[in-house]
């Protein structure tokens, strides 16, 4: 190994591999004829939710400025502009046989001393979630920027048709009537990767909010 790279454990850095992610790292990187590591970059830095990519890498080709980090037996390659906003992300893989893949989600912010995320969370956990939660979606905030929020919407509601709906005329109006403040909230959600939707327009479904509003 190169003298300047050293592979360690790292304490203060880590990425969140769900089982499926992991299995399939780990296979990748067992077939490999040198030893390799999984390399995450950041695509969009400035974007307030970045985008991501990964390849496979072997270890020889990394460069000066990279970290190569061992999280219980796989291997990450960051270089060192991307590190702060990989640090605590989580990768996924979709097994969909119409869209396999991998996908890194960016890590949460911080929020904890912003007194409007405090409010919004709120209002998410006691108002929004049970009402999607009967129908299988979930809504998580992601961050706040200027007065945006930005939320992403899981379960039944990822790759839902109906999940604009739910988000515009469900959970925007509920979070602007208790907080004027809030300008717009914005889907940060990666819809492609989403599982087969529970409520679709084919199906002629509805948003869960649509529903509540009729009972």
């Amino acid at each position: 190994m190169l003298g300047w790279l050293k592979r360690r454990k790292d304490v203060a850095f880590t990425v969140h591999f769900t089982p499926a992610a992991r299995e399939q790292v780990e296979a990748i990187l067992t077939r490999q004829n040198e030893p390799a590591a999984l390399r995450i970059l950041v695509t969009d830095p400035n974007a307030t939710v970045p985008g991501y990519d990964m390849a496979l890498e072997a270890i020889s080709a990394a460069r000066p400025d990279d970290r190569l980090i061992d999280l219980d037996g796989v291997r990450v390659l960051v270089d060192a502009a991307s590190l702060p906003l990989v640090n605590g992300a989580t990768v996924d893989f979709a097994s969909d046989p119409l869209r396999p893949g991998f996908l890194v989600e960016a890590p949460r912010p911080d929020l904890t001393d912003d007194p409007l995320a405090a409010q919004v969370q709120h209002l998410l956990e006691h108002q929004i979630n049970p009402n999607i939660a009967s129908h299988g979606g979930h809504a998580e905030l992601v961050g706040i920027k200027d007065n945006v929020v930005y939320v992403a919407l899981g379960g039944g509601c990822q790759g839902c048709s109906m999940a604009s709906v739910t988000l515009k005329q469900g959970i925007e109006q509920l979070l602007k009537q208790a907080l004027p403040r809030i300008k717009q909230v914005v889907d940060a959600t990666d819809h492609a990767h989403g599982s087969n939707p529970f409520y679709s327009a084919e199906k002629g479904g509805d948003s869960p909010f649509h529903q509540a509003a009729k009972a």
